[in-house]
């Protein structure tokens, strides 16, 4: 089962995109995911979930991810370790689920990627981002998942989210064959990282929808 839809572990895939700036609209042009020790970034979350009679459940919550430090993976290179904090809350008739969720990762830019590692140990990584980023350009970005593809959709996007409004960004969406009903959509303004991403899920047993909007951000 691909990672963009598995119930809650789909937060996983939030963090991966997230650098920005504390402000009300984009920075100067920089890196596409800027990385310093002690970035932080601040997501609010809403959506549903369907069950198969159609009925809907709202989900709200918040996520917060972090750089946490620098380390160095055993081949040598630089890592700087990602910590994503999230809380989800979904409301039934009945009674309220929570999930409260911590994730530690891996990321290091090279000359032509970024790249998400899960340990400082293993070579294989998952291809966040190629560069430079051209619209249309597409790729596998986790050799262990070969159905899902990662497509550059948009190079000048513009979304309004409660930090800001921004221009220009960068449409990334994940697709996978084996489930057609699954897309994961992430904006990412150049300088400011990721500003929202959208999980969208759709099978005979459920559907879903979450919306990740970036609320605040430090960078330092």
């Amino acid at each position: 089962m691909s990672a963009i839809k598995t119930g809650f572990a789909v937060l996983l895939l939030m963090m991966l995109f997230s650098c920005g700036e504390d402000s009300t609209g984009p920075s100067a042009p920089g890196d596409y995911l800027p990385l310093s020790v002690g970035n932080q970034w601040n997501y609010s979350i809403s959506g549903y979930m369907k069950t198969a009679d159609r009925d809907s459940f709202p989900i709200t919550g918040t996520k917060l991810t972090s750089i946490a430090g620098l380390t160095t993976h055993q081949s040598g290179f630089d890592l700087y370790v990602l910590k994503d904090s999230s809380y989800t809350i979904v409301t039934t008739p009945d009674t309220t689920f929570t999930n409260t969720e911590v994730i530690t990762e891996y990321i290091c830019k090279t000359d032509t990627e970024y790249r998400i590692y899960k340990d400082t140990v293993t070579t294989d990584y998952e291809l966040l981002l190629k560069l430079p980023v051209v619209l249309n350009d597409s790729w596998v970005p986790k050799p262990d998942e070969p159905t899902v593809t990662r497509r550059v959709q948009s190079t000048t996007s513009s979304i309004t989210v409660p930090a800001g409004s921004y221009s220009d960004c960068v449409d990334l969406r994940d697709t996978d064959t084996a489930e057609p009903g699954t897309a994961f959509d992430i904006y990412i303004s150049r300088g400011d990282g990721a500003v929202e991403f959208i999980v969208m899920m759709d099978d005979s047993t459920q559907t879903m929808y979450m919306d990740f909007k970036l609320t605040s951000s430090i960078v330092n």
